[in-house]
């Protein structure tokens, strides 16, 4: 940190100011300045003047909270972090520090240099984060508004050669009786016709004249065809739109429609041929070969779906990274200050507790990066399916027993299997193991402390089948069509850690075997998931 870092202290207490005045001084290799704000209206006036890198709010301003400062500062538009300061640990004004967006929540009875010196520059980078996505979302809602400017553009080209190709109907209906008394004139421009067909057909539906570059393409022979129904050349599942546009055009009315034949688009222009009684005998057709830019305007919506999945995916992921780790840190922070109070040896269970949460922590940011890299790896194609022979119930055992350490009070896990001893299958054993891992610490998270979780496997000649069965919470009916997306999170589980991406792992590596899963669920009566994998899983 080679420029300056400018705080501002703002606490009605200038003993505060003075021993945090000195925890600066104390931090080396830092360049920080601190300036000192004794209440709550002028505290909101600097910051409103935007002067300062770090903002350290007391969470007592006399009559005012630092909490109302920090929501009035963040209404402000204000992005430079706000640390809230306060001299008892509430598990409540935490929170609310949080919701009103406090970058950090210090308590003073443990603060010392360290801890703020690692609060200011975690705020600073998490504050350099947030303005980096904000840009990046920028960009993206750029790129978003410059491909619909593209398509807005395509449709314009669409509708111009859509306008064309009906003015030159126009022109054919006014030239019509010309091309009647000149038969080699009209064959000439139809056998010219670029990418399409012209043709009349009277009112048994026979061809009168047909012609056109097209027919070349399709295999058909201009000579051929005169004389014989129309219908004859259409395939069963064209012909009733055909027919249907046949008879309103001979009710004198113009039509245009699209079909496909083989495997080229078409769009088809009908125009009645009126007689000097003014009676429809005959009906002009004219088909305009579209597959291009049918292609074309395809390939435009899907890259901007894929533009518009990737900005949600990104806003998601970001929202979830940003929620998951925050829990953690913030109880490591708090535990890593309180193992500091507590010097003496009888106060030995009470050190036990904080570094048993810090562990825990650890291993909560651990999983999610785990289920982020897992989803990377899965989308990129670099982890590979190869079975090897193993011990169905040796495998299943050692899972069980490493996965004891995420047991809550109470809770046990009953491996039921069915087989011999010596059952074996062949399988990738790291995703067989994964899968397990995933279903199972799944079924521990979302159970009460006490329950009972069940694992059973069943040997059978032609698969293995797998289920796991919690006492939990339950999914509700209608969410239950989403439990396999990415990122999804049940309303009833958004106050428990995850990241909503353990299933969707799952049912790729399930996919990746082979198998199949399915679940049977209810609220607050638990969940039970069953997997089906086949035997001879090849690479």
């Amino acid at each position: 940190m080679d420029d300056q870092v400018r705080i501002l202290f703002i606490d009605d207490d200038e003993e505060d100011y003075i021993i945090t005045k000195d925890l600066i001084s104390e931090i080396p290799n830092r360049n920080y300045s601190i300036e000192w704000i004794s209440n709550y209206q002028d505290g909101l006036q600097a910051i409103r003047h935007h002067d300062h890198d770090v903002y350290l709010v007391d969470y007592r301003l006399g009559a005012y909270t630092g909490i109302e400062l920090i929501r009035e500062a963040v209404q402000l538009g204000i992005t430079a972090p706000l640390i809230l300061l306060t001299g008892q640990l509430d598990q409540q004004v935490d929170d609310q520090a949080v919701e009103v967006g406090a970058a950090d929540y210090v308590y003073k009875g443990g603060l010392n240099s360290y801890i703020l010196d690692r609060s200011i520059r975690y705020s600073l980078r998490h504050a350099q984060n947030l303005v980096h996505i904000q840009h990046l979302n920028e960009e993206l809602e750029q790129r978003v508004e410059d491909r619909t400017r593209e398509l807005a553009v395509a449709v314009k080209k669409l509708k111009r050669s859509n306008d064309s190709l009906e003015k030159q109907i126009e022109v054919r209906r006014s030239t019509e009786k010309a091309l009647r008394q000149s038969q080699r004139l009209y064959k000439a421009i139809a056998r010219n016709f670029p990418k399409g067909i012209i043709s009349v057909v009277d009112r048994n539906f026979d061809f009168v004249f047909i012609d056109g570059q097209e027919l070349d393409i399709l295999g058909l022979a201009s000579k051929r065809m005169i004389g014989m129904p129309a219908t004859d050349f259409l395939a069963t599942e064209e012909k009733g739109i055909w027919m249907e546009n046949f008879n309103s055009v001979f009710q004198g009315n113009t039509v245009a429609f699209e079909v496909s034949i083989g495997t080229s688009a078409y769009k088809v222009n009908g125009v009645p041929l009126f007689n000097s009684l003014g009676y429809v005998k005959q009906i002009l057709l004219v088909l305009q070969n579209i597959t291009e830019a049918k292609k074309a305007e395809e390939e435009i919506r899907r890259s901007l779906a894929k533009e518009i999945e990737l900005n949600e995916l990104k806003t998601r992921f970001v929202t979830t990274a940003s929620h998951e780790f925050r829990t953690p840190l913030s109880t490591i922070l708090s535990s890593a200050s309180l193992i500091g109070r507590y010097t003496e040896s009888e106060q030995q269970d009470r050190r036990d507790k904080h570094v048993g949460r810090i562990k825990s922590s650890v291993n909560n940011l651990t999983g999610i990066l785990n289920d982020f890299l897992s989803i990377s790896k899965l989308e990129e194609g670099k982890i590979k399916n190869t079975p090897e022979t193993i011990v169905v119930k040796e495998k299943a055992q050692q899972v069980v027993d490493e996965i004891q350490v995420l047991l809550r009070n109470g809770q046990q896990i009953n491996f039921d299997f069915q087989g011999a001893e010596e059952d074996v299958i062949k399988i990738d054993p790291q995703i067989f193991k994964n899968i397990l891992i995933n279903l199972l610490s799944n079924a521990i998270k979302y159970s009460q402390e006490g329950k009972e979780i069940v694992l059973g496997i069943e040997m059978r000649a032609e698969q293995m089948k797998v289920r796991v069965k919690d006492n939990g919470m339950g999914i509700s009916d209608s969410e239950q069509v989403h439990i396999f997306e990415r990122f999804f999170r049940a309303n009833n589980a958004q106050n428990i850690q995850g990241t909503g991406l353990g299933l969707n792992i799952v049912k790729k590596y399930v996919d990746m075997l082979g198998g199949e899963i399915s679940f049977e669920s209810a609220l607050g009566e638990g969940t039970t998931f069953h997997i089906n994998i086949p035997h001879q899983i090849e690479a």
